[in-house]
């Protein structure tokens, strides 16, 4: 299936990607931005590949900020041919290829600054993370282009990997999955077994005891083998898991077939997790799919935040515990809720449930969206939901990080996009997300349908079947922000149990499509207020601000300080569209009453109970927020 997104929101982010994000990524991988933190990404390659002198700069990871520029640009131009741009990723491709070893190693922190510590601490040195982002940003390239060099670099270093990892050979895991999932699409690409079987290696070996994780650091310690942790800190530096044998960390407490609740360090948990869906869906294994299944259930259900972020603190960038979801110290990365984009999108291959098409919906419009100013031109790298007025210092996105993680993984997650928002199981077509687009060869090469919608911010989408697969169902998602729906077909309101069935939140029509068929389905988009269980501590009493699929939330700029005197007065708000020229335009507001508690003197303490004022208050959608001023702004807020 092809899929070309045509919508007014959603071409605007991809256009600011492409215009802005990957243009300035490649300044900043060739240290040409001035205000920007140094990268040293694409010299640590001249000097690797001996095309020019010099020392490593940068984190173990660092070539992964070129890998993710060059899998993002494989999307642009899969959506928009650009020929000066394709000359230049064939540039870094031969430049990468010169890089890589005859045996087909390629890390330019070893080959360059620490030749002697390779494969010697796997648990921390993020080598095989390298290779999977070398590997996924390959096949990406290879799928639009069909050039065979990037082919030859990625299967030669996946042919390293298979000789000296697997079963038959010591245990071995990464401290930081990447390489599963890349090991999965690369043999989705080329069927072959051995890439297969290495990742289900990696996968279900993962957490036996006793660990591998604490065992190679037990013995690099012993044997003084430093870590990059070590060689930063220009000293030792001795885990404090190693004294506890906590490995929760590295999401290898146990095998994750027996896992029941998520665990460690956010984006290392749902690259793990996103692997373990993909390969239950190969491998048809109940087990497997029983096992995603209740993991993903835990994460969104249990530890995932109304914006679709994970990662409740900086501690570990990652899980904590069921209910624990403070507001203002979350961690919330924006590498954790596209990783989760990822890992949902497996899930709905294992079974079609709008759960998981919802969470793509919630972390998207939200938590990661939201992590992209509206000018495209700044990043976060956490995503809190609250900030007070002493924890402004670092309100503001910056440019770029010195750990510059997150804003290429945003860029390839925005381009492709348009693998994320439909899904064929069965005989049945399944619109996913409510995203204008064009779709061909579903089914057969010949079928196509249309999807024209005007989400977030209005209801309505339309369906239209130009040429119809024969024989073929279409279902809708019903979401569930919408109290009320109708649903026409070819002028005729269709009524549940004649003309559909509501089956896992999916409306599905019971006769097939057929060329002409035209749908229009209206989702009630109401601004109210959505309540957390009361496990949650940190949101008792409190209630956020939703319409449709955004989030919404308060800032200084509209409300004045303070914002925790705020409280909801009233579930009536005015909804409103910003038609200035300022940063808003075009967004819908909402306004409503709030009350503001006000003390009646100065005490610190009194007798005396505050009083009230009444104030209105105007919400913003979160993923907008701080792009005016920076100030106080929150998500949740008290209500009566």
């Amino acid at each position: 299936m092809q899929v070309q997104i045509e919508d007014a929101f959603w071409n605007a982010q991809i256009k600011k990607v492409q215009t802005q994000m990957l243009p300035f990524q490649w300044q900043v991988l060739n240290d040409e931005v001035a205000e920007a933190p140094k990268s040293g990404a694409i010299n640590n390659f001249k000097i690797a590949a001996g095309k020019q002198k010099g020392e490593f700069y940068g984190m173990v990871f660092q070539d992964t900020d070129v890998y993710k520029w060059l899998e993002a640009v494989a999307y642009s131009l899969a959506i928009q041919p650009d020929p000066a741009l394709e000359a230049l990723a064939d540039e870094t491709i031969d430049l990468i290829g010169a890089a890589q070893m005859s045996d087909g190693y390629l890390n330019t922190y070893f080959q360059i600054f620490k030749p002697a510590l390779k494969w010697t601490n796997l648990t921390d040195n993020h080598e095989l993370y390298c290779f999977g982002h070398l590997i996924e940003a390959g096949v990406a390239y290879y799928e639009v282009t069909k050039k065979q060099p990037i082919l030859t670099i990625i299967t030669k270093a996946a042919d390293l990997l298979t000789a000296r990892f697997g079963y038959g050979q010591p245990l071995a895991f990464p401290g930081h999955p990447e390489i599963e999932l890349a090991l999965l699409r690369l043999y989705h690409l080329t069927k072959k077994a051995a890439y297969l079987e290495l990742a289900k290696y990696f996968i279900l070996e993962r957490g036996q005891q006793p660990s591998f994780f604490v065992t190679e650091t037990k013995e690099r310690i012993a044997n003084h083998v430093p870590s990059w942790i070590d060689i930063m800190h220009d000293g030792f530096v001795v885990p404090e898991f190693t004294h506890s044998e906590d490995v929760s960390y590295y999401v290898a407490t146990k095998r994750l077939i027996d896992q029941t609740v998520v665990e460690g360090h956010a984006v290392r948990a749902c690259y793990l997790y996103t692997a373990l869906a993909d390969l239950a869906a190969l491998e048809n294994d109940p087990t497997l799919k029983n096992a995603a299944m209740r993991l993903f259930d835990n994460a969104t259900t249990k530890q995932m935040y109304l914006t679709g972020g994970l990662g409740q603190t900086w501690r570990n960038e990652g899980f904590t515990h069921d209910y624990d979801l403070p507001n203002d110290t979350n961690y919330c990365e924006t590498c954790a809720g596209i990783s989760l984009i990822f890992w949902a999108r497996k899930m709905l291959a294992l079974h079609s449930d709008s759960h998981y098409a919802e969470v793509i919906e919630r972390a998207l419009y939200n938590n990661t969206l939201g992590a992209m100013a509206l000018d495209g031109k700044s990043f976060y790298y956490s995503n809190v939901l609250e900030k007070g007025p002493h924890h402004l210092t670092d309100a503001a996105r910056p440019k770029w990080h010195a750990c510059a993680c997150c804003p290429p993984n945003l860029a390839r997650l925005l381009l492709s996009l348009n693998h994320y928002l439909a899904h064929v199981e069965n005989e049945i077509f399944y619109l996913d997300q409510f995203i204008g687009a064009n779709y061909i060869e579903m089914f057969t090469e010949d079928a196509e349908i249309t999807v024209q919608a005007n989400l977030p911010f209005e209801g309505q989408v339309e369906i239209q079947v130009k040429q119809a697969p024969e024989n073929k169902q279409l279902a809708i998602r019903l979401p569930k922000w919408s109290a009320r729906f109708s649903v026409f077909k070819n002028g005729q309101r269709q009524r549940e149990g004649l003309d559909f069935t509501i089956n896992q939140g999916y409306l599905i029509f019971h006769e097939a499509m057929q060329t002409g068929d035209h749908w229009v389905c209206t989702f009630e988009l109401t601004a109210r207020l959505t309540y957390a269980n009361p496990l949650v501590k940190a949101d008792i009493g409190k209630a956020a601000l939703t319409r449709g699929p955004l989030v919404y939330c308060l800032e200084e700029e509209d409300n004045g300080p303070h914002l925790w005197q705020l409280t909801w007065s009233a579930e009536e708000f005015e909804v409103v569209k910003e038609e200035t020229t300022n940063k808003l335009a075009d967004m819908v507001l909402l306004k409503s009453l709030a009350l503001r508690e006000v003390a009646l003197d100065q005490d610190l303490y009194t007798y005396h109970q505050p009083t009230t004022q009444t104030q209105v208050v105007t919400a913003i959608p979160f993923f907008a927020r701080y792009n005016r001023s920076v100030g106080e702004m929150q998500v949740w807020t008290r209500y009566r």
